[in-house]
This record gives C-alpha cells, structure tokens and sequence, in this order.
C-alpha cells in the first residue's frame, strides 16, 4: 500500500487512506487518517445512511393536490393547488425515460373526480424546504450544468431537460433544437448552422452567465446523426408547475389560468387556504430512491434526503438543519466527527470536509444496522454498475467491490467494502484531494489497492 500511495505522480497531493478489517478490528493501512479532506460524491454516505436510518426504508414522500373550489359540470370553480413534500422523483429515472408520465396519471386521477377543466390556475405551495436552490459553496461555472441543477421542494425531472440538436437538410440553415421534455419554461435561443458533411462539429450549450436565456450555438454538420445534452433549468417550482399545466392540457384537462406560484399570490389568495383534497401522491419508497442516489451518484436527490431529514425530524427543510441533525446521530453512534464540516448533502460544495477515520467509523456502523443488505446492494459495484461499472473489470475485484466514488476537479475519492481472496470483508477509504493528474491517474492508484487487496491472502 505504502508503494501505491507514494507514487512520485502525486507528491504534491495529499492522500487520506484507512483499510481496516471488519472481522478483527485490526487496520491494515492508515495515512492521514484524522486529516480533513473534501470528500465530493463521498458524501452521499453520509447524508444516504443519516436518510435510512432516520426516515427508514419504507418512507415515501406525499405530494397532495387539493381543489379550491367546487367541482361542477365537469368544471373545477377554482385552483388545482399542488403542495410540496420534496419528492425528487417525479423524474426520468423514476418512469421509463418520461418524468411526465406521473402528471398524465394525475389528469386520470382529474378525471376520475369528474374534472374536465379547471377553471382556475394550476398552482404551485412550495414551503417544505426554504434553502437556496442551490447548496452552500457550489461553484457558478457549474450552475449550468445537469449535475449542478437546482433543488426545490416542488421537483420535476430532476431540474433538467434535455437539449436535443439536429442538422438541417442543407447547410447554412440553422440546426434544429429540440426539448425534452418541451416547456414553455425554458427560454432557449438557437445560434447554431448546420455545415457541410465531414467537418467536426462545435457545439456549446448553456446559460450565458447568470441570464435566464438558455444558448445553444456552434456548427453542426449534415452527416451528423444527432447530439444531445442535459442541462439544469432556472427556477425548479416554476419548472415544475409549469409542466404540470402543460401535461394536463396535452391529456384533454383544459385549464383556463397560469401557472403559478405562492410568491405570485396575494396572502389571502384561496390556493392558501386548506382547500378539499383531491388524491395524495406517493413516491417510490426510500429503499428504491436510495440506489438510484447512491450508483449513479444522483446529486438532487442527495440534496432533498438532507433537507427532508432535517423537515421530518426538526421541521425546517434546510441543509444545515440538516447537517446538525446529522452530526447529532454520528456523536450519538460514537463516531469520531472533530473533522466533519457539512455544507450539503451531495458533495458538490468544496466546503464540506471530514476525516477517513469518519468514513470508515460510518462503513462499519452500517454493517450493524439492519437495513444492511439494502445498504450494501445501493452502492456501485466495481464493474458491474453505477459509477464504478468500467473500473476493475477482469480483476478479482470485479463484482467485488461495493463502494461510493466522489469526484470533483483535482479530487477523488471511494469508500466502502471489498472482500479478500480469504473471505475477509475490509472496509476501506481512500480520498486523494489537490491532485494534479487527471482523474484516471487517481483511479489507477486506487484501483490498483483495491485489486490488491481483493487478491490479499494472509499468511497462516
């Protein structure tokens, strides 16, 4: 290990290193083990075992629709009004590639209390989680950018959309810029030409700073088949509600109003009252949502666990409301977390900061808990799936390995469990921060500890 982690590569960087036996207790390797290190995607142990925990496995979030008015002829006499549970999964991944299908069920849902048009707006009550949309320290330049997409209490296809960008038939003419889903939310701008067959094509897409105008520009070529590309939206609630009118439209409800939002409201306004409801949504239960965070390495949904633990235990959805309730369990479970600073729950913010000895305490506290094979089965698997699917394949520690990777520019890291050619089950953390190689070097240390350690055999 010693000659793994004191590659000549990365002398100016520094490595946090614990490999500990579950069996024993006895650590095999430690470097800076009580050091702070920004830990990126690692974080999500965190925040993924606190939610398991503390919400169990069975939690599902209750999104409610409520009507303001009477139901008449057919004719909603008021507001349909959606209150905010902040659901993350009202998304792609949660519905067959289409985050929509879950509001064309709600115009079934319509039509089955008798609505065929609702005669008021459609509006959106998000007062769940009062934080910024965005986490604490994420940095502006990824603000953009899918994985830096905003978060709110009121979520639709996880602040995103897909940018779609095909030729057109003949060169000069500008491309042709698809959405989807469409929305009218997004405000999109098309700056691109199509070119001639075999040139490359240059294209940029996203927000010019901080304005709301979503540009899509560069060269296309003819031959190309297609691009496309997920960027983050402005104003998620506004987003969300948006496509909820928009769908019910589309499935035959017609609604005569906006869409809109409680700061579009007067503090009297009828959406604010009670209201009678009209069905309850339930998400996918916590042991779905939890691998679908955990392997892909889902940064919006890591976002609301921590601002829905804080909600359900504390009563204010907010991250650092969050972080303290956190804190509180690991002191409670004796964890060692003098180094722990937590600023989110993905691991986007480079103000987060904890020890390996941490990350291996939390690792071994799971083995414990009963909702462990869960935990376990929810991590990427060396080879095999999530963020680790093309590392280590063809090595013993494929389909071995069981761990969360973490990335952010000039930082890596991956944490959890991997088993010897023995059967001894290791935990281990590994974090390399202000590195100056590419991510691939830090990987192929790092996997080479680990196809070392899956091969380790002890002496008799």
């Amino acid at each position: 290990m010693r000659a793994i982690f004191e590659d000549t590569a990365f002398a100016h960087a520094h490595w946090g290193v614990v490999i500990r036996s579950l069996a024993t207790g006895e650590t095999l390797y430690r470097r800076n083990e009580s050091k702070a290190f920004i830990p990126a995607s690692n974080q999500k142990l965190l925040t993924g075992a606190a939610a398991l925990e503390l919400l169990g496995p069975d939690f599902r979030y209750r999104t409610e629709v409520v009507a303001t008015g009477p139901v008449q002829n057919g004719v909603l006499r008021g507001d349909l009004v959606v209150r905010a549970s902040g659901d993350p999964t009202i998304s792609w991944r949660f519905n067959e590639g289409d985050a929509r299908t879950v509001f064309r069920a709600w115009a079934d849902s319509l039509r089955a209390h008798g609505v065929r048009r609702i005669a008021g707006a459609v509006v959106g009550v998000d007062e769940v989680f009062d934080d910024p949309v965005y986490g604490w320290g994420w940095a502006w330049d990824d603000l953009g950018g899918q994985f830096a997409a905003p978060v709110a209490g009121l979520q639709f296809n996880e602040s995103s959309v897909l940018v779609e960008l095909f030729p057109a038939s003949r060169a000069g003419a500008p491309g042709i810029v698809a959405l989807n889903p469409p929305s009218g939310h997004v405000r999109l701008e098309n700056r691109t030409t199509t070119v001639e067959a075999g040139r490359p094509a240059r294209i940029e897409i996203g927000y010019v700073e901080l304005d709301d105008v979503l540009v899509v520009s560069g060269e296309i070529p003819r031959d190309t088949s297609g691009i496309s590309q997920r960027v983050g939206v402005r104003d998620p609630a506004r987003y969300f509600i948006t496509a909820l009118r928009e769908t019910l439209r589309e499935a035959g409800i017609a609604v005569e109003g906006r869409a809109m939002l409680r700061e579009d409201l007067d503090d009297d306004a009828p959406a604010l009252r009670p209201g009678a409801r009209l069905f309850m949504h339930h998400s996918p239960p916590l042991r779905e949502i939890l691998p679908v965070m955990m392997k892909p390495s889902q940064n919006q949904i890591a976002e609301a666990l921590l601002k829905t633990v804080a909600a359900e235990e504390r009563g204010q959805g907010r991250a650092a409301v969050g972080a303290q309730v956190v804190d509180s369990l690991f002191v409670a479970w004796g964890l060692e977390t003098g180094g722990l600073s937590m600023r989110d729950g993905s691991g986007m913010s480079r103000y987060n900061f904890l020890t390996p000895i941490l990350l291996i305490g939390l690792l071994e506290r799971m083995t414990r808990s009963p909702h462990w094979e869960l935990w376990y089965a929810s991590q990427p698997v060396a080879g095999i799936d999530g963020t680790l699917r093309s590392r280590m394949r063809g090595t013993p520690a494929e389909g071995n390995v069981h761990a969360k990777t973490g990335t952010l520019s000039n930082i890596r890291a991956l944490s959890g469990y991997v088993t010897t050619a023995d059967g001894e089950r290791l935990v281990f953390a590994m974090l390399v921060n202000h590195h100056l190689r590419s991510a691939g070097d830090a990987d192929r240390l790092i996997d080479a500890a680990l196809i070392r350690l899956a091969t380790f055999r002890r002496r008799n």
